[in-house]
């Protein structure tokens, strides 16, 4: 995961169009192991993410002006509306179609808010905040090393606040780009949303499967892309 979030900061100091590919490739990272994740077997999960991740790439990734995020709900309707479609024609009955409607639908959410990812690279300063979050996503793997007995895991959240505001405070001195209240913020929250997305996902059957584990990583990933987003435009 740390690595992924090196080339989310690359991409975003190098081009909006390479980093809006590497949106593509971290939909098709979540949709590798999403469904069973979640417990819904079959193609069409991973079918549908894969395409919302292809389209709300091409949304992003060549509209240069102001509202950068404006195609990105049509995007996702468009496969919304594919995902309805898989549905209705497919054989042996209903079972399972409300599991797999809300699994899907969460899938395409991470990818909408991943693609804050790309509209904050294109953001004035955007590159230093999104490299601010990426900083506190991986300062929130110090979390994951830490074994503590199940009554005390409520308290691996506040760390991964702790770690990820220290972090993200850190970057926004040394790169001088946001505030370091900004960068506290932003580093904190970033940190918490993934670690909590991940520890989600580690407490499902199969969490320790390679698709799983690639689809922790991205999801951790796509999931500050918004909020970084939004606190660019706020801070």
């Amino acid at each position: 995961m740390a690595a992924i979030a090196g080339v989310v900061v690359l991409d975003a100091y190098a081009s909006p169009i390479i980093l809006a590919g590497l949106l593509l490739w971290l939909s098709a990272g979540l949709a590798w192991g999403w469904g069973n994740v979640c417990g819904v077997r079959g193609w069409r999960v991973g079918f549908v993410v894969v395409l919302a991740g292809a389209l709300t790439s091409l949304a992003v990734g060549f509209v240069d002006d102001s509202p950068y995020l404006r195609l990105v709900p049509v995007a996702l309707a468009v496969a919304a509306v594919v995902m309805f479609l898989l549905q209705l024609v497919r054989r042996g009955g209903r079972s399972g179609l409300t599991e797999a409607v809300v699994v899907t639908s969460a899938g395409l959410a991470l990818v909408g808010v991943g693609a804050g990812l790309v509209g904050l690279s294109r953001a004035q300063g955007g590159p230093a905040m999104l490299a601010v979050a990426m900083g506190g996503v991986v300062a929130s793997l110090a979390t994951d090393a830490v074994v503590v007995p199940d009554r005390w895991r409520s308290w691996l959240v506040p760390m991964a606040l702790l770690v990820g505001g220290l972090a993200g405070t850190a970057l926004a001195v040394v790169l001088s780009g946001p505030t370091w209240g900004a960068g506290l913020l932003v580093g904190m929250l970033s940190g918490g949303v993934a670690y909590a997305v991940r520890d989600v996902i580690r407490a499902q059957p199969g969490a320790t499967a390679l698709s799983a584990q690639v689809t922790a990583a991205c999801a951790s990933v796509l999931s500050v892309g918004g909020l970084a987003y939004v606190a660019a435009l706020i801070l």
